[in-house]
């Protein structure tokens, strides 16, 4: 298995530590905003399976990894300071959302109620002419019974292929989640 750093600079999110060119179209930024809102709309209204084979690419490549933060002079571990929480490709997500929809999961009855705020969108130009890259920060609110509340706040690296229709679809994602320990009650959710 590659390590994290190999993965960020397959993926792209890599660029977000320069200060890369951003596009100024304000069509095609409304466009990708458009179409992450959508995203956000179909996985907060459980319709898992249309945002698999309406949003995601077959080639996609999803990575949540959390990083130990270490002191810069912290010389008595050789591990890997980051772990790897999902590395799915569409196989793995199609299992996770025939999971999700089966209706003797524990995590559906009662049903979970989940609020997406995303911002601090900004998009380059991707690896090649029909690629993007899009990053943007969010906030998931997962909320099952009176006292399940999980608040999720991570940073996402997409690149998004355009498609032959002028569409959208998320090839790849990077996220790279700032708690080492998940503090919500599991992570059996997408973000």
């Amino acid at each position: 298995m590659e390590n994290a750093n190999q993965i960020v600079k397959t993926m792209g999110a890599d660029v977000w530590d320069g200060d890369p060119e951003l596009i100024a179209d304000h069509d095609l930024l409304h466009r990708v905003q458009a179409f992450t809102n959508r995203e956000a709309r179909l996985l907060d209204t459980g319709r898992v399976r249309e945002w698999l084979d309406e949003m995601i690419h077959p080639d996609i490549c999803y990575v949540i990894i959390s990083r130990q933060l270490r002191y810069i002079e912290e010389r008595r571990y050789s591990l890997p300071d980051s772990v790897f929480i999902y590395d799915d490709d569409h196989g793995a997500l199609d299992a996770r959302v025939e999971q999700q929809l089966h209706p003797q999961n524990w995590r559906v009855n009662p049903h979970e109620a989940y609020v997406r705020i995303g911002t601090n969108l900004e998009v380059t130009k991707g690896s090649a002419k029909d690629r993007l890259f899009v990053r943007t920060n969010w906030h998931l609110r997962r909320m099952r019974r009176q006292y399940e509340i999980d608040d999720f706040i991570y940073s996402r690296h997409d690149e998004l292929v355009i498609t032959p229709d002028q569409g959208f679809k998320f090839v790849k994602r990077f996220i790279a989640f700032p708690e080492r320990c998940v503090q919500g009650r599991n992570m059996t959710l997408f973000l």
